[in-house]
């Protein structure tokens, strides 16, 4: 079973900053929860909302284009 999404950010790729740090790329995957680039650490769908709630910065990055043939 999965659990119900705590936000409403559509999966992908974002640029997130809290806090003021430095900003990180975030990989939000499709049940809610998210995976930090780079490491093997996941934030679940809760912390996530979390995050978001506490006025975490986050924008989207569109994924790369295919190369054209």
């Amino acid at each position: 079973m999965t659990q119900p999404r705590l936000h409403d950010l559509a999966p992908g790729y974002y640029w997130y900053s809290v806090d003021n740090d430095p900003y990180c790329v975030m990989h939000v995957l499709d049940q809610g929860n998210a995976r930090l680039m780079g490491t093997d650490a996941e934030v679940s769908a809760r912390d996530l909302a979390g995050l978001l709630d506490r006025g975490c910065k986050m924008f989207r990055i569109d994924p790369p284009m295919p190369d054209a043939e």
